[in-house]
């Protein structure tokens, strides 16, 4: 990721951090420790979302949001079971429709969903890249959790 990218990028990330710790989430982005030198490091682009449903008693679910350049490609989404952890979990998943556990998200918003439809780099599904990016994305997906009330595939 360029450094331009991740400037923007960064600014972003303050206000969707925001977002999810008022809705009792979380975000997440690891950077090297001093004091812990064998710690786990993301790279640039690359944050972990954790998201909590509005349904009582449902766990959060965790969004590995990779970006590859910010704010003009959409990221690449994946579920995972912890911060860090495997993407190949089916039950770190939603039952959502659109999201392909455990292989990827095909909606307008993500990276897979504009590879796979040519179609939508025009019109309502095309790419928005104004105002800020990452908030839109985690928005959808916690609509999308949230429609399906914190159910999970598997």
């Amino acid at each position: 990721m360029d450094f331009e990218s991740q400037l923007r990028l960064e600014r972003d990330a303050a206000v969707v951090r925001a977002t999810l710790e008022a809705a009792g989430g979380r975000l997440v982005h690891r950077v090297a420790d001093p004091d812990a030198p064998d710690a786990s490091v993301d790279p640039p682009g690359l944050y972990w979302a954790v998201i909590q449903p509005t349904e009582p008693d449902t766990k959060p679910f965790i969004v590995r949001t990779l970006w590859s350049v910010y704010p003009d490609r959409p990221p690449s989404l994946l579920f995972a079971i912890s911060v860090g952890g495997p993407t190949n979990v089916t039950s770190a998943w939603p039952a959502a429709t659109g999201y392909r556990a455990p292989n990827d998200v095909c909606k307008p918003f993500t990276a897979e969903g504009q590879d796979l439809h040519g179609e939508w780099t025009i019109g309502p599904q095309s790419w928005r890249s104004g105002g800020n990016p990452f908030l839109y994305v985690i928005e959808n997906v916690t609509d999308d959790i949230n429609r399906v009330q914190g159910a999970r595939a598997a």
